[in-house]
């Protein structure tokens, strides 16, 4: 097995194993490369691998070596614009942690790419971790003490900035600091997002707006995204809390389905009350 680095500092390419005959009686790896895994996730929260598709089952297998399985919908899904089951089927996503509109977000991300665009419709990473430590210190200053309110709509689209005045009153939200502690590591992390962030709490509305633009102009400075182009086959596993996920849109009419595989505490009917219901009526009122 090789771990390889990747620039720009998000990520280590796994190489020189074979992820789709991985299972615990006939492990592809011995216990010092796991732990070798382990290290890489957490210094460049995130694993990639090039090769075949894998089962669900292997995927599974692999991505519960770091961590707690969480059941979303069943113990995998899809991320698709095709499969009658498949979840954010289309459109631009804003920069966000999944579940950053609770206290307990999503810990990690698996997805394993079946069918992929020519372009390879990619997924752009912010580094959350990064960032809180390169903050410019008159801004860190500013954010030092201050506190985010995230909320999430289920009927907005998630290329667009969710907020409290046009969303559900009963749509999840949370209040927690713009500068909060990774909850494995400990580690500083901006918490706030581009999707999710409403408003700095017990600002004005034009300081909370300019003191949102400048943390993001650093978090989302496109000098330090990181973009990964889909292919066919490929598996990727990113710290859901250290990255922050977007993509931009593509072409409807080809197919993209990744499978997905979470890692977390606590499964989404747990975090969001009501959830089925607010599903339902957003899906009502969507066109």
């Amino acid at each position: 097995m090789e771990l390889i680095e990747r620039p720009g500092g998000i990520g280590t390419e796994v190489r020189g194993v074979d992820l789709r005959s991985h299972g615990g009686l006939s492990s592809a790896w011995s216990r010092e490369d796991t732990d070798g895994l382990r290290d890489a996730f957490e210094r460049t929260h995130m694993l990639v691998w090039h090769g075949e598709p894998l089962s669900g089952e292997e995927q599974l297998g692999f991505t519960g070596r770091f961590g707690p399985l969480l059941a979303e919908r069943r113990p995998w899904g899809h991320v698709s614009n095709v499969r009658p089951d498949g979840i954010v089927r289309e459109g631009a996503l804003l920069h966000h942690s999944d579940f950053a509109f609770t206290p307990w977000p999503v810990w990690a991300i698996c997805l394993n790419a079946l069918e992929v665009p020519p372009d390879g419709a990619p997924t752009t990473f912010a580094d959350a971790a990064l960032a809180a430590r390169e903050l410019p210190a008159d801004l860190r200053a500013r954010l030092e003490g201050a506190e985010v309110l995230n909320v999430y709509d289920f009927a907005t689209p998630q290329s667009e900035r969710m907020r409290v005045a046009t969303s559900d009153p009963r749509a999840p939200r949370c209040t927690v600091p713009v500068l909060g502690r990774h909850p494995r590591t400990g580690e500083e992390v901006v918490v706030a997002n581009e999707m999710h962030s409403d408003r700095i709490v017990d600002l004005p509305e034009a300081e909370s707006e300019a003191l949102l633009n400048d943390l993001f102009a650093v978090l989302y400075d496109p000098a330090g995204l990181v973009e990964h182009r889909w292919r066919v086959g490929d598996l990727v596993l990113w710290d859901n809390v250290a990255l922050h996920h977007g993509r931009p849109a593509f072409a409807l009419d080809q197919a993209r389905t990744l499978r997905r595989v979470v890692l977390g505490p606590y499964t989404p009917g747990e975090l969001v009350p009501d959830l089925a219901e607010l599903i339902a009526s957003a899906t009502a009122v969507a066109p």
